[in-house]
C-alpha cells in the first residue's frame, strides 16, 4: 500500500487518527516512516497549541448583563428650521392631490361654475346670489369634508403608519388642501356675485352668509366621520345644511327654535368657534385612534 496523504497524516497527528479508517490506521500500525510524520505533526500541533492557548469565551453575566441595565445612549434629535417645515408642510399638502378623487373635483368645482354662469347670466344677479349662493356654497364645501373622510383614505388605515410624517398630519394635510380650494372657490363665486351691476350685495357680506355655516357643516362632518363612520359624518353634514337654511326663514326666528338655530348658524363667531372645536375633536380621534396598535 501506498503511503498515507497529508491529510491523513495531518489528522492522525491532530489526535483525530481514530477517525481515520481502518486501512489506514492498519497502515501507520505497520509503516515506520508514516508513524514519524505522525509524530512530527503530533509535535508541531503541540508547540502551536502552547504557544497560542485556546481563547477563553467571556460569560453571558460577564458579557451581556452589565450592558443590559446600563441606560441607553441620548438619540440625537434633528433641528428642523423653518422654512424646511414649511417645504415639507407644502410638500406634504400638493401631494394630498394625488389622493383625492377626481369626481370630487368635478361636483364641487363644476357646481360653482355653474352657480357662476347663473349670476352671469340671469338678469336678476342679487335674487340668485342671495338665494343660492350660500345654500349651494355650504352643501359643495360639506361634501369636500365627506370625500376626505373616505374609507379608503381613513387616518387609521395601516398604509399611513408606513409614512414618516404621523397619519393624523397627513390628514389634516388633506382636509386643509381640499376645503382651502373649495373656500377659494366659493369666495370667488362671492366676489364675482358682488362685482356685478346692480347685485345690491358687498362681497364681504355675500362671503358672510356661508362661510361660518360652511365650516361649521365640515366641523361637524368631519367629527361624525372620524367618530363613527363617513355615513355619520354625511348625516351629521345634512342635519348642520338644513339647520343653515332653517336659520334663513324668517317665519321661525321668534319661535324658541328657530332663536336657537339663528344664534348657531347666522353668527359666524359662534359657528366658527363650534368649528374650531369639533374640527379639534376629529383631529385628537384621529390621533388617538392611529396610536393604538392594528389588529
Amino acid at each position: 500500500m501506498d503511503h498515507l496523504d497529508e491529510e491523513a497524516l495531518t489528522r492522525a497527528g491532530a489526535r483525530e487518527r481514530d477517525a481515520l479508517p481502518a486501512a489506514q490506521r492498519a497502515h501507520l500500525d505497520s509503516c515506520a516512516p508514516c508513524r514519524s510524520r505522525v509524530e512530527g505533526n503530533a509535535r508541531l500541533a503541540a508547540a502551536l497549541r502552547r504557544a497560542e492557548p485556546r481563547p477563553a469565551v467571556p460569560s453571558f453575566d460577564a458579557l451581556v448583563a452589565p450592558r443590559l441595565g446600563a441606560a441607553p445612549d441620548p438619540v440625537p434629535v434633528p433641528t428642523v428650521r423653518f422654512g424646511r417645515a414649511l417645504r415639507l408642510t407644502l410638500a406634504v399638502t400638493l401631494r394630498q392631490a394625488r389622493l383625492v378623487p377626481r369626481l370630487l373635483w368635478l361636483v364641487t368645482l363644476g357646481g360653482f361654475a355653474a352657480l357662476a354662469v347663473a349670476v352671469l347670466l340671469v338678469p336678476q344677479s342679487g335674487e340668485v346670489a342671495s338665494a343660492y349662493l350660500g345654500p349651494v356654497s355650504v352643501a359643495l364645501v360639506t361634501l369636500g369634508a365627506v370625500a376626505v373622510c373616505d374609507p379608503r383614505r381613513d387616518p387609521r388605515q395601516e398604509s399611513m403608519r408606513a409614512m414618516l410624517v404621523p397619519p393624523v398630519a397627513v390628514w389634516l394635510a388633506r382636509l386643509t388642501f381640499v376645503l382651502g380650494a373649495l373656500v377659494l372657490t366659493a369666495t370667488a363665486v362671492s366676489v364675482l356675485a358682488a362685482a356685478l351691476p346692480g347685485s345690491g350685495h358687498a362681497a364681504g357680506s355675500l362671503i358672510g352668509s356661508w362661510l361660518g355655516p360652511a365650516l361649521l357643516g365640515v366641523g361637524l362632518t368631519t367629527f361624525g366621520a372620524v367618530w363613527r363612520s363617513p355615513a355619520v359624518g354625511l348625516a351629521f353634514g345634512a342635519v348642520s345644511w338644513t339647520m343653515s337654511l332653517v336659520a334663513t326663514r324668517d317665519d321661525l326666528v321668534g319661535t324658541t327654535v328657530g332663536s336657537v338655530v339663528a344664534a348657531v348658524w347666522t353668527h359666524n363667531g359662534v359657528a366658527l368657534t363650534l368649528a374650531a372645536l369639533t374640527l379639534a375633536a376629529a383631529a385628537r380621534l384621529a390621533a388617538r385612534s392611529a396610536e393604538r396598535p392594528i389588529g
